[in-house]
């Protein structure tokens, strides 16, 4: 198992503020103290690329950030590259801890993980981290997420994603789907193989699901607060309250289950 870590690249604005705390008249940071604000940012980028053969895909934990995850056709490399901030109330505390912010990228020869590593403790401070990874369309992309979207495109093979607050955005998805949100909307063009399963739920938001006419599956649909729209598919053996759904879609090989709690869900064929 080999492990690659960014360097970090030191941030430098030339205006006399920064310069002065450069020059060391601000006192060093205290790891420990809380800051009252974020108005000061340090940043850095990064990149990784990792060739990937027997692979059979990517895994990535996330905290505070965007991740666009891409599959492209042609690829034989994870391509890993965004931007790192740590936001403080001084140029110089937010420097010291962008040292603190970490991007891990791990080749553990059946996937290439990522991970997000920061201080248990934010004592006020923002840590960001925005991924924008390119992939082999045919490896399988699981996407862990505190706050911030997660969208994945591209990809011929099994999806999962989990967020907490955010949105979460399928598009041209061939596989089997799995989202797990709390506060957010779920957006997603799915087309599932043969006996695929698409799962979703949010607690806090609208689910909106484009789906093949030719998709087969059983689907349910509930909600708590809301309603349910299905448009341009046949639902056969329908099962209709004033908060779910059910039925089947062609012959039922498949699973579709979606469910929100507070919030609209729409299905849509295509």
């Amino acid at each position: 198992m080999k492990s690659v870590f960014g360097k970090l690249i030191v941030l430098v604005l030339l205006t006399p503020f920064v310069f002065w705390i450069h020059c060391g008249k601000d006192n060093p940071a205290d790891s420990t103290r809380s800051v009252k604000n974020t108005d000061f940012v340090a940043e850095e980028s990064f990149s990784f690329s990792v060739d990937v053969k027997d692979h059979a895909g990517l895994r990535l934990e996330g905290i505070n950030g965007n991740v666009i995850i891409t599959g492209l056709s042609e690829s034989d490399s994870v391509m890993i590259t965004g931007e790192k901030r740590v936001g403080s109330e001084s140029m110089q505390d937010a420097e010291d801890h962008l040292q603190k912010l970490e991007v891990s990228v791990t080749d553990l020869l059946s996937e290439i993980f990522v991970k997000t590593i920061q201080p248990d403790q934010t004592y006020g401070r923002s840590y960001v981290v925005d991924y924008t990874i390119t992939l082999p369309k045919s490896l399988q992309v699981l996407a862990d997420n505190v706050n911030g979207t997660v969208r994945i495109d591209s990809i011929n093979n099994l999806v999962s994603a989990d967020n907490v607050n955010g949105q979460v955005i399928l598009n041209e998805v061939f596989g089997s789907a799995f989202v797990n949100l709390v506060n957010g909307q779920i957006e997603g063009k799915v087309t599932l193989p043969l006996a695929g399963t698409a799962d979703m739920s949010t607690t806090n938001g609208s689910i909106e699901l484009d789906i093949p006419h030719s998709t087969s599956a059983e689907f349910s649909a509930s909600v708590t607060h809301g309603i349910i729209t299905i448009s341009n598919l046949v639902l056969q053996n329908e099962v209709r309250t004033p908060t779910s759904r059910s039925g089947t879609l062609g012959d039922g090989q498949g699973t579709i289950s979606l469910s929100t709690v507070n919030g609209n869900i729409s299905v849509s064929g295509f």
